[in-house]
């Protein structure tokens, strides 16, 4: 029989020609399981038994895995076969942390390449502006400090192609934004409006602000940008959702649930466009704008395969230029070209009081909604830690596994919390290649001894914490999961090339996989539903190009999904189409 990746429809004769021989067992299978609906045969199947040829799909469950031979006996009339023609098969994934709706908005929005020089970020702006309104809005990103020389990032640049317009550009992190003198005149940020608390505004050598606002500063001119219509806010959506489907991603969840998107999300979810198993995390502190008021109508807005269980919690900033994250010991020593970042505070900045925060923390555990907290920093994910431990005390071992996110930098001495207090680790592997990001922002800002510490994936897996991991994106280019999964392995540019960052901090090929899917499921709370192709768990899977136990390293970061399935229900083929 000619090999094919498509369906087939056979008759029983049919069928026990092509699978001929005696039947032996099939995982997890009982002689009494009804027929399938559907049977793929001749594959890689990656399974925790192993590798199979065969699996069989009916009612949106997987019936069993198996052998080609195995899975005869679960066929029958009108049951649809699928030829893999030695394709790979392996448990969708999940992305434990990404911007769904700002993914969706910058795809639509005034867009340079991450890392662009200021030449072509004000040609895209001017472009822009050619298009827009007078007075309308121009917003985009993402641009990159280290892109810059000394002195050049001005709202100047901004006014001079845009004078008419008031323009807001997000940089990588989604932690600063870079504005216009019409954004700032509208804000009524002028050289007499002080720093906020946990924000920053920079200015020049006379106190003038110079167009760029950080962390809980960029708040203040964001409110002043007018609310997307419901529709856009769907539109959003399902371009960021149906990109992530397209790079094999069933499940995942959005780490900024604000008030600006969450109609859009109820309207989307509640039609049964979202596909993905999706966790809204509602943005909790001082840089929540009013979000916090969704928190106790979070059941309202949960429909579909929406759900709203977790508040976000920024504890801190980044580690970039701005020196924003919130670190044990001082940052490195600038040089006189970059003084103008300084807030005043060489460790960063804590964003939320400790009793505050263990407060707030424990009441949430204590309703059983799940914490996510943005802690870049050590002393901020020390912070968090700590926080948790209080809320155990005071609410006892059984409560929700709330999770740290991207944990650039870890004491040694808290990286066995995980495991004994509990919560799960979330790190950021899209980042931590050498981008801009960590090769000259983090590097610049922290040093080459920290570097050493940067990012101790291995660690945190050995310590018997659960571990997970998230894109992150828009603050990286592209939600791109296979980038992540080489990279984990290498430590390394994509193509496994050039200078690793921290490769004692290399993970295995099957560690990579399972932190993806197996891990991400137990972090979500549906391990018996999903992360693994076993009998009796839901159809969560994926067709790939290649094996990545068994692909050269360096060809990992070019897989090609071909086909993603949600509870059995094909959502994407190779073609680009997505389901309506």
């Amino acid at each position: 029989m000619g090999r094919r990746l498509g369906p087939i429809h056979y008759t029983s004769a049919i069928i026990a020609l092509l699978f001929g021989g005696s039947a032996s067992s099939v995982v997890g299978q009982s002689a009494s399981t009804p027929s399938p609906y559907h049977i793929y045969v001749n594959g890689i199947i990656l399974s925790p038994q192993g590798q199979r040829e065969a699996m069989a799909i009916k009612d949106g469950l997987i019936v069993a895995v198996g052998s080609n031979d195995d899975i005869k006996n679960v066929a029958d009339v009108g049951t649809q076969v699928t030829d893999l023609g030695g394709k790979t098969v392996m448990p969708g994934l999940y992305d434990m942390h990404v911007h769904i709706y700002f993914a969706g908005r910058s795809m639509l929005s005034c867009r340079f390449p991450q890392g662009a020089k200021a030449p072509q970020i004000v040609a895209v702006v001017k472009a822009c502006a050619a298009k827009a309104k007078p007075g309308e809005w121009i917003l985009g990103g993402s641009w990159v400090g280290a892109a810059f020389k000394p002195g050049e990032q001005h709202k100047r640049l901004l006014d001079k192609v845009a004078p008419n317009n008031p323009v807001a550009l997000d940089d990588e992190s989604l932690h600063s934004i870079w504005v216009n003198s019409r954004a700032l005149e509208i804000a009524g940020i002028t050289k007499d409006t002080k720093d906020p608390p946990g924000g920053v505004i920079d200015r020049d050598s006379k106190g003038e602000p110079i167009g760029i606002l950080r962390e809980i500063a960029s708040r203040d001119i964001e409110k002043f940008i007018p609310p997307v219509s419901v529709a856009d806010q769907e539109a959003a959506i399902k371009a960021a959702t149906d990109e992530m489907l397209s790079l094999g991603i069933v499940a995942f969840a959005d780490a900024s649930i604000r008030t600006e998107s969450i109609e859009g999300w109820k309207s989307f979810a509640s039609s049964g466009k979202l596909k993905q198993h999706a966790r809204g995390c509602i943005v909790w502190g001082p840089n929540s704008g009013d979000s916090e008021r969704l928190i106790p109508l979070r059941n309202r807005y949960a429909v579909g395969r929406f759900q709203l269980d977790c508040v976000k919690m920024f504890l801190d900033g980044v580690p970039l230029e701005g020196r924003t994250a919130a670190m044990l010991e001082p940052y490195a020593a600038r040089d006189k070209a970059h003084a103008a970042h300084t807030h005043g505070n060489d460790k960063g900045m804590l964003l939320i009081e400790k009793d505050k925060l263990n407060a707030a923390v424990a009441e949430f555990d204590r309703q059983g909604i799940n914490v996510k907290f943005h802690a870049a920093g050590d002393a901020a994910t020390r912070q968090a830690a700590d926080a948790i431990a209080f809320a155990r005390k005071a609410n006892g071992a059984i409560g929700p596994r709330h999770d740290i996110a991207h944990n650039t930098f870890i004491d040694p001495v808290d990286v066995k919390r995980g495991q004994t207090t509990p919560f799960t680790w979330e790190l950021s592997p899209y980042i931590w290649w050498p981008t801009p990001i960590t090769s000259v922002d983090i590097a610049e800002a922290v040093g080459p001894e920290r570097m050493k510490r940067l990012w101790p994936m291995k660690d945190v897996l050995e310590s018997g914490a659960n571990v997970v991991i998230g894109s992150d994106w828009p603050v990286v280019p592209s939600a791109n999961p296979w980038v992540a999964i080489e990279t984990l392995i290498s430590r390394q540019v994509p193509g496994a090339t050039g200078e690793p960052i921290n490769a004692g901090q290399r993970i295995s090929r099957q560690q990579a996989l399972d932190v993806l899917t197996r891990n991400g499921a137990a972090h979500m709370g549906r391990l018996d539903r999903g992360g693994t192709l076993e009998a009796g768990k839901v159809a969560d899977f994926i067709v790939i190009d290649r094996n990545p136990l068994t692909a050269p390293l360096g060809e990992i970061h070019k897989t090609k999904v071909l086909m993603t399935f949600i509870a059995g229900e094909q959502v994407y083929t190779a073609n680009g189409s997505t389901t309506k």
